[in-house]
């Protein structure tokens, strides 16, 4: 095989209570083309953040590309991307599974999913993104497990995109080394709750299930627009939580009420946010075309 091309999804991660470990795969996709070169790498990329990325070796399609077939083959990478750097979508996730998963096609090696998972893993620190990513549906992970879940047809993301990024290292540095226990006790409950809404399609207890104590409150006095949207969806019955570590909001909304709830967000929704009504992805990262 000389050339494959991977798409592969946007997610979103946490969904409010479930803090590094509940996330979903979004119908909304990068897609990277990478072909057999005849010497060294080259690479280009079209879309938003494209003139930030790396053109060497020290890009992150190349990074988890190499981890599966080595150094040595000289290879051509272009990247069409759609997923926004920054703004809680899970880019860097995107770029490491969709380098995992051509060079998985590209190389013809026999790793299974589990093992390109805990590839992902080791270069994106937690699963949150990269499983449903690699997986589709939505996945529940701790360090050591990953359990996919089917997306059910009732439930529907809603997403409100910010104009501006935040870097992920600037929103985690933002969080407290200890809680309340209340509040520990409180996130579990939800988070525990989260998980059976969406086995089950219960979109009627989202509001519970999505509220957070543990991560939103401090990021959101580093994002203020954030939070204040949330807080506006979340009293106008909408249960909107921050994209990952922000800085732009999702929501989990029931699908026969999803036009409403977008009408809400794009009224609350500040100037230049780009509100979108999407789908889960069931599949997840996948090989397109192959030559």
């Amino acid at each position: 095989m000389d050339t494959v091309v991977v798409r592969v999804p946007a997610t979103i991660a946490n969904l409010g209570s479930g803090f590094d470990a509940i996330g979903l795969a979004l119908s909304w996709h990068n897609e990277v083309r990478i072909e057999r070169a005849s010497e060294g790498i080259s690479i280009s990329a079209t879309g938003p953040g494209a003139e930030s990325l790396a053109r060497d070796e020290t890009n992150l399609v190349a990074r988890a590309l190499r981890s599966v077939i080595g150094e040595d083959m000289p290879l051509g990478i272009n990247q069409l991307i759609a997923i926004p750097n920054g703004r809680g979508f899970g880019s860097s996730a995107a770029a490491v599974v969709s380098g995992l998963v051509a060079g998985r096609a590209l190389g013809g090696t026999n790793d299974t999913d589990e093992q390109l998972l805990a590839k992902a893993i080791s270069f994106e620190g937690h699963a949150d993104n990269v499983a449903p990513c690699l997986l589709g549906g939505i996945t529940v992970s701790t360090a050591a497990s990953t359990i996919r879940i089917e997306p059910p047809a009732s439930i529907r993301p809603l997403v409100c995109i910010a104009p501006h990024a935040m870097p992920t290292d600037v929103a985690r540095a933002a969080l407290p080394n200890e809680v309340p226990r209340s509040h520990a006790v409180a996130n579990l409950g939800r988070a525990s709750l989260l998980v059976a809404a969406l086995s089950q399609g219960r979109s009627d207890v989202l509001m519970d299930a999505t509220e957070d104590l543990l991560h939103q409150p401090p990021r959101f006095e580093l994002m203020p627009a954030s939070g204040a949207l949330v807080r506006a969806l979340r009293d106008a019955g909408v249960p909107a939580f921050l994209a990952g570590a922000g800085p732009s909001v999702g929501a989990l909304v029931d699908a026969g009420g999803a036009g409403d709830a977008e009408k809400a967000a794009r009224a609350l929704a500040p100037e230049g946010w780009e509100v979108r009504l999407e789908s889960i992805d069931p599949q997840g990262a996948r090989t397109v075309a192959e030559r």
